[in-house]
């Protein structure tokens, strides 16, 4: 059984349904029919159902704001009807209470042996205006961006500013340290020897007892208050980037060694198979004679024992100087690092609290880390940690600068 064609009123009625306002013209342009929202459309805006008007005329004849757009319109429907595929044109039109957006499109097609083009408006302002607003959205992140931007550029150069004037500050205090130290060394020599002659020549002679104590005591602040002078000198003189090569710590070690007044019980593991660091030599020279020298200084009644050891740690060695010493605190692991901190009274103990300071200097200038292990008890030692970059590390590489930040981040065994 065969199935009739729908009756022709179907295709009306599918037209009323679309929410575009469709209109079919003829090869000449002539509206011959519409569907429902295109009347409804026209009369809300003063017109008809336009149904045997020329609609090119009326575009062709359009002025105002949207007239170049009717006038595309009217070009696209002559394009489209002389053999052109499609033709389609997104547009503003706007009512006095709202804003509206449409797309117009054209296609074309033949019934009878005649040429018709189909003329749809479709409503697209919900579509449009989420697409300005995205627009919008991107012109303002772009904008702050760009401020941000300059922000940012202002702050690095005056980062860049502060941080060149901070150099110069601190070649100029350095230099002015350097001048002041080596200035007070003589008058400070002349004050001592004075006090020497006085205290040798007229000893029991012109002064009394009480004298020449006095004079004792000047001899002897005179000499601490130079060594103070040589020791702010050495801090002062930690180069902050010095030339770096493979170093050996454990030939440097027993040079140390053997420069110090060790007892005859005593006993220094220098580590015969240390692995080489990338570091300056004479700086390195000088924090192992501070750290011997503390080992030596802090010694218990029992044969003083020092060993020096060390491993690789990726791009950096992690050295250890142990000692069976009086020990430390936990909680006063870190407080020695600090300048002129003492954890001991000066007749007990001498120096003045700047050997650690400058080990610490001299670490840090490497990109290093330094840090104190206390055993609690009496007599349970004292591990010094400190890490040097290793040759593997070339000088200057922030891989080396940020490993060590994070390890400066972590609490000190110890501590």
């Amino acid at each position: 059984m065969s199935r009739r064609p729908p009756p022709v009123h179907f295709a009306s009625a599918a037209l009323d349904a679309l929410s575009a306002n469709l209109a079919i013209l003829n090869e000449n342009g002539v509206i011959v029919t519409v569907n429902r929202a295109w009347v409804e459309f026209a009369g809300a805006n003063g017109g008809g159902d336009d149904v045997g008007t020329n609609y090119l005329h009326l575009c062709d004849a359009a002025v105002g704001d949207g007239a170049a757009h009717a006038h595309a319109v009217a070009a696209g429907i002559r394009a489209v009807l002389a053999g052109q595929a499609m033709f389609e044109l997104e547009y503003p039109c706007h009512s006095e209470t709202e804003q509206r957006y449409y797309v117009a499109r054209v296609t074309a097609f033949r019934q009878d042996g005649e040429c018709y083009a189909l003329v749809a408006h479709e409503n697209i302002t919900r579509r449009k205006l989420a697409e300005l607003e995205v627009i919008s959205l991107n012109v303002t992140l772009e904008a702050r961006v760009r401020e941000r931007t300059v922000a940012l550029e202002a702050s690095e150069q005056a980062l860049q500013r502060t941080n060149a004037e901070l150099i110069k500050r601190n070649d100029e205090l350095s230099q002015f340290v350097y001048v002041a130290s080596h200035d007070l060394q003589e008058p400070l020599r002349i004050l001592g020897a004075y006090a020497d002659i006085l205290r040798h020549r007229y000893r029991g002679q012109q002064l009394d007892e009480r004298a020449d104590t006095y004079l004792l005591r000047i001899t002897q602040q005179v000499d601490r208050a130079r060594q103070l002078v040589r020791d702010v000198l050495t801090l002062s003189d930690v180069a902050p980037n010095p030339p770096r090569e493979p170093t050996d710590l454990a030939a440097i070690c027993c040079e140390v060694r053997d420069s110090l007044p060790w007892p005859s019980d005593g006993r220094v593991e220098c580590g015969a198979d240390l692995p080489q660091a990338s570091a300056n030599p004479a700086q390195v020279r000088q924090l192992l004679a501070n750290l011997l020298g503390n080992a030596l200084k802090f010694r218990s009644a029992a044969p003083l024992h020092v060993q020096l050891s060390g491993n690789p740690e990726q791009d950096r060695v992690h050295f250890v100087l142990r000692d069976n010493g009086i020990g430390i605190a936990p909680q006063h692991a870190d407080k020695v690092f600090v300048l002129f901190q003492r954890l001991h009274s000066r007749k007990s103990v001498g120096g003045n609290g700047i050997g650690l300071a400058v080990c610490r200097r001299i670490v840090e200038r490497h990109g290093g880390r330094i840090w104190i292990e206390a055993v609690p008890g009496a007599g349970g030692g004292t591990a010094v940690h400190f890490t040097l970059p290793s040759l593997q590390a070339p000088t200057g590489d922030p891989a080396l600068a940020s490993s060590q930040g994070t390890a400066a981040e972590r609490p000190s065994p110890g501590s």
